[in-house]
C-alpha cells in the first residue's frame, strides 16, 4: 500500500471510530437527561412567601337545599400588601376540584348567608366605604348569581356580621355608632366633626380604648335589624311608613358593645326560628376592661327593652336557639376574670325559663372545654367541638339522655374542628385533618364525608 492509500485508511477508521463514539455518547445522555428529570424536586425550607401563597378559607355555609357550600377565600397579595376577600362555592358532593369564584369582582367580600329559602345570598362587601351588606339571587340549579347584585344597607358608619331572620323577613347586622346618637344622621355628623377638625388628638376617659391596631373610636357596636326588602335610595316610595319600614333600627342602643370585642368565631347573636326575638352577648359591668363577665341577653325583634338570662359570674357568649324553639344554649365559663376556665354548654328552657348546664354529673367526669357548637335538625342534640389534646375533635352531644360521644367513633384521625353549621344532611365544619396510624397504615376523610346526618363533613 503507498503512502497516499495509508493516509486515507487512516483517516476512514479514525471517522468509524468517531462516529461510533457519538452514537454511543447521545443514549448515555439521553439516559442521563431522563434520570434527571425523573427525579424528584429537590425539598426546600417552608417559607413565609409560600404560607402567603396559600388561601384562607372563611366559614362553610351550606345551602338550605344541600347542593352547595359557600365561603369567602382571602388572597394575599405582598407585592400590593393587600388581603382581599373573595366568595367561592363548591358542591356539597366535590370534588373540591370543582370550586370556583362565585362573583368575579376585584371588590372584597365576606361573610356570605343564604336565605331560608336558598334563593338569596347576603354578604359583607367593600364595595362602598365604609362597608355594606349586599344582596343577590341564586340560582340553586346551577349554583350561580342571578341578576346584578344590589346593596341592601346604607349607614353611614356601615354594616357587617349579617344574619337572615327564619323567616326571611329581616336581616340582623352589626353596626358601630356613638352610643348617644339616635339616628344615622347623627352619626354622620359626628364623623364628618372629626374629620374637619384640626385637633387630631384622641383624649380617652377610660378603658376599653384600643384593641390591637385599631382605636374605639368612642363608639360601640349595636345590633340593627332591617327588612330584607329594603332598597338603597329610595326606598319605601318616599312614604312615612315605606321608609319607617325599609330603615334600619338599633336593638341595642345604650353604651355597651353589642356584641363584645371578639377574636372572631360563632356568632355572638342569634335569631329565634320563629323570628320574633334576638338574643345576644354584652358585657354591662362598669369596669369592662378587668371583667370577663359577658352576659346573654334576649329582646324582641321589634325592639323594646332586652332582658338578661344568664347568670355566670364568668363569661356566657354564643347563643344558639335549637330549630324547634324550646331551648336556647350557650357556652359558659364559671370563674369570673379568668379567660382560660373550662367551656361548659348551658341549656336555657324558654317555655319553663330555666337555665342549667348541661347534665352538671357528667360535666364533671367530662373534662373537656367545648367550642364551636351546631343544633341537630331534629333539636335531640348539639354537635361541638371540644378541645382535646391539641385538637379539637366533633361530639355528639344528647339533649333529653345525658350522652357524649365522638363523632363518628369507628374513624382513626384526629381533626382540629372550628364553625360548625349543619346543612341538609351533614353538619359541615372548617376541620384541619391530622393522620394517626391505622392497621391498613393509611387514614383519610372519606368516611367523615359518607357518613349519615349525625356526622360531620
Amino acid at each position: 500500500m503507498n503512502i497516499q492509500g495509508a493516509w486515507h485508511k487512516r483517516l476512514y477508521n479514525r471517522t468509524v471510530d468517531k462516529n461510533m463514539k457519538s452514537k454511543l455518547l447521545i443514549p448515555a445522555l439521553l439516559l442521563i437527561s431522563s434520570t434527571a428529570l425523573a427525579q424528584p424536586p429537590q425539598k426546600r425550607p417552608f417559607t413565609f412567601e409560600d404560607m402567603m401563597k396559600l388561601k384562607r378559607v372563611g366559614v362553610p355555609v351550606p345551602s338550605p337545599d344541600g347542593k352547595w357550600v359557600v365561603f369567602d377565600c382571602v388572597d394575599v397579595d405582598l407585592e400590593a400588601n393587600t388581603r382581599i376577600s373573595h366568595l367561592w362555592i363548591v358542591p356539597a358532593n366535590g370534588p373540591a376540584a370543582a370550586g370556583r369564584r362565585l362573583n368575579p369582582t376585584p371588590n372584597h367580600e365576606e361573610r356570605p348567608r343564604f336565605s331560608p329559602d336558598g334563593k338569596r345570598l347576603i354578604w359583607t362587601s367593600k364595595a362602598t366605604d365604609p362597608t355594606q351588606i349586599w344582596m343577590c339571587d341564586f340560582d340553586s340549579g346551577k349554583g350561580v348569581l342571578v341578576a346584578k347584585p344590589h346593596q341592601v344597607t346604607e349607614l353611614s358608619s356601615g354594616a357587617d356580621g349579617g344574619i337572615w331572620s327564619p323567616d326571611g323577613k329581616n336581616i340582623v347586622f352589626v353596626s358601630a355608632v356613638y352610643p348617644d346618637c339616635k339616628d344615622d344622621a347623627c352619626n354622620k355628623q359626628r364623623d364628618e366633626e372629626l374629620k374637619k377638625s384640626k385637633v387630631k388628638a384622641k383624649v380617652f376617659s377610660r378603658l376599653f380604648y384600643r384593641h390591637w391596631s385599631a382605636f374605639t373610636e368612642f363608639k360601640r357596636s349595636h345590633l340593627f335589624v332591617q327588612s330584607a326588602e329594603a332598597l338603597v335610595s329610595g326606598a319605601g316610595n318616599g312614604t312615612a311608613a315605606g321608609t319607617a319600614a325599609t330603615t334600619a333600627r338599633d336593638l341595642t342602643p345604650g353604651d355597651h358593645d353589642v356584641p363584645p370585642f371578639n377574636l372572631g368565631g360563632q356568632d355572638m347573636y342569634a335569631i329565634s326560628p320563629d323570628g320574633q326575638e334576638v338574643a345576644y352577648t354584652s358585657n354591662i359591668d362598669e369596669v369592662e376592661a378587668t371583667s370577663t363577665n359577658n352576659e346573654i341577653f334576649v329582646v324582641p325583634i321589634s325592639g323594646g327593652t332586652a332582658k338578661k338570662i344568664s347568670t355566670s359570674p364568668g363569661a356566657d357568649t354564643t347563643p344558639l336557639y335549637s330549630p324547634d324553639g324550646k331551648y336556647l344554649a350557650w357556652r359558659s365559663q364559671a370563674r369570673a376574670g379568668f379567660e382560660a376556665d373550662k367551656w361548659r354548654l348551658f341549656l336555657h328552657d324558654r317555655q319553663g325559663s330555666t337555665t342549667t348546664e348541661y347534665h352538671p354529673e357528667l360535666s364533671q367526669h367530662f373534662d373537656l372545654s367545648a367550642g364551636s357548637f351546631a343544633w341537630s335538625p331534629d333539636s335531640k342534640a348539639i354537635f361541638a367541638a371540644f378541645e382535646e389534646q391539641g385538637m379539637a375533635p366533633i361530639f355528639r352531644v344528647g339533649i333529653e339522655e345525658p350522652t357524649v360521644s365522638r363523632v363518628p367513633p369507628d374513624v382513626s384521625i384526629s381533626i382540629h374542628a372550628d364553625d360548625l353549621t349543619f346543612g341538609l344532611n351533614a353538619c359541615i365544619s372548617r376541620e384541619c385533618p391530622h393522620k394517626r396510624p391505622t392497621k391498613s397504615g393509611e387514614s383519610n376523610l372519606s368516611a367523615l364525608s359518607q357518613s349519615s346526618s349525625r356526622s360531620p363533613t
